[in-house]
């Protein structure tokens, strides 16, 4: 059987943070998120009926906004949901990710009573200051006590987000954040370099000089940095922005790089199945009132083989691994350097990839530069 990833969007959160532009809303009541999430339990049963026949479920991963604004008993509802429509494989990666302070030991018990085996906490910096000037709702202690309450209820699967290239952001800040992260020893570790918005606060202060952004320099600086330090501690850095010890590596996170089929489910959500994508409503009060899960797909988009090739090359490179010129030959039944001669051979002469036999990689020259590596293949 193929073996499928299931996303679930939950577009909720306490407070939205000050760099924030995801799709999300902090003026919801529990009347609202409980339409919500029997909305979402009706496109789970619509799509099932589509796409759940010959397919194994073996990610389930529910994001946010923050789903751990639900009580225990809806990310239940949800799961359960899933799991009486689909085929869920006994090992199924079961993601929720969390803020620290909405969650304790009794919410993460029950929760993972229910199956959820994998926490994602977006703790982003533990520095107080920084937490102050994104807009966090948590402090550096309850990202620290979140964490331990998810070890002492059983989790040996827990992720740590941090964000880096802050402005105002000092690189002895960074650097203590990555050692009080490894001093946790997560089994994962995802480090993004931040994207200043137009349209959120952090952006205009920076704009109003309120804030200094960072230089390219320092940026690319604290990245290295972080690298240094997590392959010293026995990380595999095996994506652009994510580490994790041997054997623990997101396996949701790879069928996006990786070009396998995923559903997304909720607000927002976008979906990848048999090479067609396709995007559901940003509305939320047309996805309430959706009678049926196609009414809540804004878009589909059938993808030409040229954009099979496009997304395999610069999807897959993201991987620190690279990508493999025979399984490009197989699964698309072409040679990769007659079609893309010209572009691997400048790319490897501004040493911005390398070829090592049948592997094509970017070097640590292209991860600084690899929007200019991936514009090559688009």
């Amino acid at each position: 059987m193929n073996t499928l990833g299931i996303y679930i969007h939950i577009p909720f959160c306490k407070r939205r943070c000050r760099y924030c532009t995801f799709l999300s809303d902090d003026e919801t009541g529990d009347k609202e998120r409980s339409l919500y999430v029997t909305q979402l339990r009706r496109e789970i049963s619509g799509k099932s009926v589509l796409y759940a026949k010959e397919r194994v479920v073996d990610t389930i991963f529910i994001g946010g906004g923050t789903p751990t604004i639900l009580p225990p008993c809806e990310i239940d509802d949800i799961i359960e949901a899933v799991y009486s429509r689909f085929h869920v494989a006994n090992d199924a990666e079961v993601t929720v990710e969390a803020n620290p302070g909405t969650v304790d030991r009794g919410y993460l018990r029950s929760i993972r009573d229910e199956g959820v085996n994998r926490i994602s906490f977006g703790v982003q910096s533990f520095d107080e200051g920084t937490l102050a000037r994104l807009g966090r709702v948590h402090t550096a202690g309850e990202a620290v006590d979140s964490y331990m309450a998810a070890r002492e209820a059983g989790y040996d699967n827990v992720n740590i987000d941090l964000i880096f290239g802050l402005p105002d952001q000092g690189a002895e800040s960074w650097n203590q954040d990555i050692r009080t992260a490894l001093s946790l020893r997560p089994d994962h570790l995802s480090f993004y370099d931040l994207q200043l918005e137009e349209e959120t606060p952090l952006y205009e202060d920076v704009m109003a000089g309120r804030l200094e952004a960072l230089t390219d320099l320092e940026d690319r600086r604290m990245y290295h940095a972080a690298i240094e330090a997590l392959t010293a501690e026995g990380y595999e850095h095996y994506e652009i922005s994510n580490a994790a010890l041997p054997g623990m590596r997101s396996r949701h996170n790879l069928k996006y790089w990786s070009m396998d089929d995923y559903l997304g489910f909720g607000l927002g959500a976008h979906s990848y199945m048999n090479g067609r994508r396709f995007v559901n409503t940003e509305f939320r009060d047309d996805y309430i009132k959706a009678q049926s899960s196609d009414q809540m797909v804004s878009s589909y988009y059938n993808n030409t083989r040229g954009d099979e090739m496009s997304e395999y090359v610069w999807l897959g490179l993201r991987r620190t691994d690279g990508i493999s010129l025979s399984d490009f030959s197989t699964r698309f039944g072409e040679d990769f350097m007659n079609l893309y001669a010209h572009e691997t051979e400048n790319l490897i002469e501004r040493k911005l990839l390398t070829r090592e036999g049948d592997k094509l990689r970017l070097t640590a020259l292209g991860l600084d530069l690899s929007n200019v590596v991936f514009r090559e293949f688009v």
